[in-house]
């Protein structure tokens, strides 16, 4: 029991474990299976990039420095702008390097670089080999150019104003040469370009300040011809405006006062004419209190009426005294009359006065306010004739400074860029670097070899390990390693070599039993461990009667059948080994007995089984030939004869065991396993493909045989990178014997009988 646990506990461990770790090991057993492939691949590249970088020429690269000077030398001072200066402000700066820099790389600078050394005319500047320059013509300058260009590269010093102009070049003389020749080259191109900028802002000056010269003249002569017309030569427009605006204030305040007089002497006039239509004098000449005539003669006028009075008294009207009184009375009464229309008349004289001065300053300040509406056109006109002249006047000003202060930068030849550090001629070459292209080919052809190893591997179908057959869900009850006939019997000094062993065919006896000539053997060793998987899979109900098959011929099929058998045999079980390999029988010719009478022969009745079961020199073991070959063996299997002869075989024999033809090839293992307790598959190592045991498996899964697992058969142990030395050392482990793969197990004595095999 504890035997069959320890058995068990390899398949838990390897199908337990996790799928990606599978995967990695897997892979890794694949291209180590191909490990002189990817040796041969990584030399063959890396001795080809080897002798490639041995054969190419020198190339050398030479540097040379240029400084952008975003503010130049200014001799005329800061307030001259230059008119090509294109630098302003912080991202300004960054677009205007940038573009110097694709300049300084840019096909005109390489073709005037061209031009200046006659590079398109140099063959070795264009790399024409030495035989083909007899009779070498040249090229055009724009092909020259674009060969200069793919060698040319422009790198910014980062956070600086340099530029680093490098140029590649076979020669270190012409790779210096032609990089200071660039540089150069571009610096003039600036000067050109800055004075051909210069001198096509004077031309344009100076034809402004021509134009401008004459505009500002008749601008002139049209303001002193409107001066001269409207007669404001001495006196300014603004002077004039002063004066028609003192004129119309005066006339505005004398025309107030004179309404004023007419109001208060029509008043006046309307009083004294009310005055003198009084009945009589004394009434009128009341209201003329102001008039010191009229008061007198008023004054005189009561004194003789007082007086006429005081002599009425004392005369009657007829006197000479009241006649002279009422004379004189009579006299100033009359005067009074005359005095007060004298008054009425001067009072409308006044008004008719006042009236014509009313009217005279309404008259003048009409023409006072018409003088300044005229005044005001003329004003219009002569700010727009004076704008104009100004105006040309300050634009001539300008342009004219403008055109000296070019003129002046026009005779400096300075730009914004100078040349730092110019290029030395290189003394050591920058390819091809030797050491980094070989360590980059040896590393590309292991790249290259690795793919192409696990490129192989995914195309290699077939199966090498245990945990490939257990990936397609087929248990592995155990291994056995490959077969080599005397291996295992001879001593380690007699051994054959390697070459010398896979040049040998052993013979097919010597493998069939195998695990009765060499019971001591790793392989013994592992036919019982696929024994006891068998014995203790299935406690309650034992696995009686097994038919072991495989999925294509010439995998060890027979061989796997007859070991097991004698290894259940060596267990101390009456075994039946039974040859149902109809098509090509061979357990006969293993155990080396006749089968002209077998299973086919008890099957269609002619014998029974008692009679043609064959004892072999193995104990507990017997042999069931094929018999006479049927012309159609499948049908043999479906009859009840057949059923018949197994019940009987399981009565006389503990285990029956049955060799059937390959699933690949005929049906008859898929007749035989459902009729049987289980079927056992083998995989042959190297050989097997996937797909034929997939298709083996859906074969017995489709007819409902119990499949228990199957046997790697024919593993090399050792072969590296597909986990045959680890498996065969885990079952070699799992067994009663821990020698190593090298390591023989020494027979025994003549007089002495092995050990028992434990069961």
């Amino acid at each position: 029991m504890n035997e069959s646990a320890s058995n068990a506990e390899p398949a838990t461990a390897r199908t337990g474990a996790p799928e990606s770790e599978l995967d990695l090991k897997a892979l890794a057993r694949a291209v180590l299976g191909y490990w002189w492939l990817v040796l041969l691949v990584t030399i063959a590249v890396g001795s080809l990039v080897t002798v490639w970088t041995l054969r190419q020429p020198r190339v050398y690269q030479a540097t040379c420095i240029i400084e952008y000077d975003p503010h130049p030398t200014t001799p005329l001072g800061s307030d001259v702008e230059d008119v090509s200066s294109p630098i302003g402000s912080f991202w300004m700066n960054r677009e205007f390097f940038q573009t110097q820099n694709r300049i300084i790389a840019s096909r005109a600078v390489a073709e005037r670089v061209v031009r200046e050394l006659g590079l398109h005319n140099d063959p070795g500047f264009l790399n024409i080999p030495e035989d083909e320059r007899d009779g070498f013509e040249g090229q055009s300058v724009e092909m020259a150019a674009a060969t200069l260009q793919s060698r040319l590269t422009v790198e910014p010093v980062e956070d600086t104003r340099l530029v680093q102009i490098k140029v590649t070049d076979r020669s270190p003389e012409r790779a210096a040469t032609l990089a200071n020749a660039i540089a150069q080259a571009y610096i003039d191109k600036t000067l050109e370009d800055r004075m051909g900028s210069t001198v096509s802002a004077v031309e344009w000056l100076d034809g402004r300040l021509r134009s401008l010269q004459t505009q500002l003249g008749e601008s002139e002569q049209e303001l002193h011809a409107f001066k001269e017309r409207h007669n404001i030569l001495s006196v300014s427009m603004e002077d004039r405006q002063n004066q028609v605006a003192n004129d119309i204030e005066h006339f505005n305040e004398a025309l107030t006062k004179a309404r004023t007089r007419r109001i208060e002497l029509q008043a006046r006039l309307t009083r004294v004419q009310a005055a003198a239509r009084a009945d009589s004098p004394e009434d009128s000449s009341s209201a003329f209190t102001e008039n010191a005539t009229i008061a007198a003669l008023r004054q005189s006028l009561r004194e003789k009426m007082a007086e006429r009075e005081g002599l009425a008294t004392r005369y009657g009207p007829n006197h000479l005294q009241m006649q002279s009184l009422d004379g004189q009375i009579a006299d100033l009464r009359r005067q009074l009359g005359d005095e007060v229309h004298g008054v009425v008349r001067a009072a409308e004289a006044d008004v008719r006065e006042i009236r014509q001065v009313e009217n005279g300053l309404r008259g003048a300040l009409d023409e006072a306010h018409r003088a300044g509406l005229e005044l005001n056109l003329r004003e219009i006109e002569y700010s727009g004739l004076n704008r104009q002249r100004e105006n040309n006047a300050k634009l001539y000003g300008l342009v004219l400074e403008r055109s000296t202060e070019t003129n002046l930068t026009q005779m400096f030849r300075s730009t914004h860029a100078r040349l730092l550090d110019r290029a030395l001629q290189p003394t050591y070459p920058i390819s091809p670097n030797h050491t980094a292209n070989a360590s980059g080919g040896f590393g590309a052809g292991a790249a290259i070899g690795f793919m192409l190893a696990l490129l192989l591997s995914q195309l290699d179908r077939r199966l090498k390990s245990v945990q490939e057959v257990e990936a397609m869900g087929l248990t592995i009850l155990g291994i056995l390693p490959r077969i080599t006939e005397g291996e295992e019997a001879q001593p380690v000094y007699a051994r054959k070599t390697e070459k010398r062993r896979r040049r040998e065919k052993p013979k097919a006896g010597g493998r069939d039993l195998f695990v009765h000539t060499h019971p001591m053997s790793a392989a013994a060793e592992c036919c019982r461990t696929i024994r006891t998987n068998l014995v203790f899979m299935s406690a309650d109900e034992p696995i009686r009667t097994l038919v072991v098959t495989s999925a294509s011929p010439r995998e060890g099929k027979t061989t796997v059948t007859t070991n097991i058998a004698i290894s259940l045999a060596q267990s101390g079980k009456r075994v039946l080994m039974v040859d149902t390999d109809l098509r090509r029988p061979r357990i006969h010719r293993a155990f080396g007995v006749s089968g002209a009478r077998g299973i086919t022969s008890v099957i269609v009745g002619e014998d029974k089984l008692e009679e043609v079961t064959i004892p072999t020199d193995i104990p507990n073991l017997d042999v069931l030939p094929c018999g006479p070959i049927p012309p159609n063996p499948s049908e043999l299997f479906h009859s009840h004869r057949f059923l018949d002869m197994v019940k009987e075989a399981l009565r006389l024999y503990d285990r029956v065991v049955f060799d059937s033809p390959p699933l690949g090839a005929v049906t008859d293992a898929a007749v035989l396993a459902p009729q049987l307790d289980a079927a056992l598959i083998v995989i042959k190592a190297q050989s097997t493909t996937r797909d034929a045991l997939r298709s083996a498996l859906r074969q017995l899964h489709d007819v409902g045989a119990n499949v228990v697992g199957g046997v790697l058969n024919d593993l090399d142990p050792r072969r590296k990178g597909y986990g045959g030395g680890a498996d065969y050392y885990y079952y070699r482990r799992e067994g009663y014997y821990y020698t190593g793969d090298d390591e023989v197990d020494s027979p025994p004595d003549a007089g002495e009988q092995p050990a028992a095999p434990p069961s």
